[in-house]
């Protein structure tokens, strides 16, 4: 039951990340995205990353499928309504690690590495729309929420 929600709640966020049209998010909006409707939430927050794709602002810098983890993670405290001490560290602890892994993956955790090209420019992100380097990013932002989705699951009852 609950695989199935993580599946539908992925093929949803990763469906609209792939849209031409007015339903396309960023990559970072794609991996909240995903986190709040497997937490059952409104997607309204959506535009709190609306500036986190193509590496913060376009700028090339961290990937935005890794910001939007941090955010999913963030919005999930938020709606717990407080913050448990233990469960903080340990979800630190997660991302880190997810971070890790995804470096170790990709050789790099910043947009510029991973796409090779400048999306701050707008040359520079029409040759990256041009390119095969766009279809990596699905990639990383599956990558991410498969980190992420143990993170958003309620804890276990003792």
């Amino acid at each position: 039951m609950i695989d199935d929600r993580i599946d539908q709640a992925k093929k949803n966020a990763l469906g609209r990340f792939s849209d031409t049209g007015p339903d396309h998010i960023n990559c970072s909006q794609t991996v909240l995205c995903f986190a709040l409707e497997l937490m059952g939430y409104d997607c309204d927050l959506l535009t709190l990353a609306s500036y986190f794709g193509g590496g913060i602002a376009g700028m090339g810098e961290a990937c935005g499928a890794v910001t939007g983890a941090l955010m999913a993670a963030g919005a999930r405290d938020y709606y717990a309504g407080s913050q448990d001490p233990h469960r903080a560290r340990v979800s630190k602890e997660a991302l880190q690690e997810a971070i890790r892994a995804f470096t170790g993956e990709y050789g790099s955790c910043r947009c510029r590495d991973l796409t090779g090209y400048d999306l701050s420019t707008d040359e520079g992100f029409k040759a990256f729309k041009e390119s095969e380097a766009k279809d990596r990013c699905p990639v990383f932002v599956g990558f991410m929420i498969d980190r992420v989705a143990p993170l958003l699951m309620p804890p276990a009852r003792p």
